[in-house]
């Protein structure tokens, strides 16, 4: 059965554009979801990050300028971080991948690959 991968996808991104390129070179079935044009519901990060049992934290990017700006510095509830990356999908760590009941960041690129080696064989 060939596997089915959805990835959250920004083409500005070097790292996400070699993940997607490599995943062409697999016999899987893509869905590629530009995040940013297309932001997940509260739901829908929710449900990603209980797939990858990690808090709203683990895909804030808070080296991003928005971040900085906005909200450096303070205390954010779990609720508080994921309206932030509802709201401002620009801080949505990527490339992420959702793969069945498991999901994922692609970073480093090498573990991405040894990870996603496993799950597709």
């Amino acid at each position: 059965m060939t596997p089915n991968i959805t990835i959250w996808h920004n083409n500005s991104c070097s790292t996400s554009r070699k993940t997607l390129d490599y995943l062409r070179t697999k016999n899987v079935n893509i869905t590629i979801r530009n995040y940013q044009e297309k932001p997940p519901t509260l739901k829908e990060l929710s449900v990603v990050l209980k797939k990858m049992n990690q808090k709203p934290e683990y895909i804030l990017r808070k080296k991003e300028k928005l971040f900085q700006e906005m909200f450096s510095g303070k205390d954010l509830t779990e609720e508080e971080q994921l309206k932030i990356l509802h709201d401002n999908p620009i801080l949505i760590e990527r490339p992420i991948i959702i793969m069945g009941r498991k999901a994922f960041l692609a970073r480093p690129f090498d573990a991405f690959v040894e990870k996603i080696e496993k799950l597709i064989e």
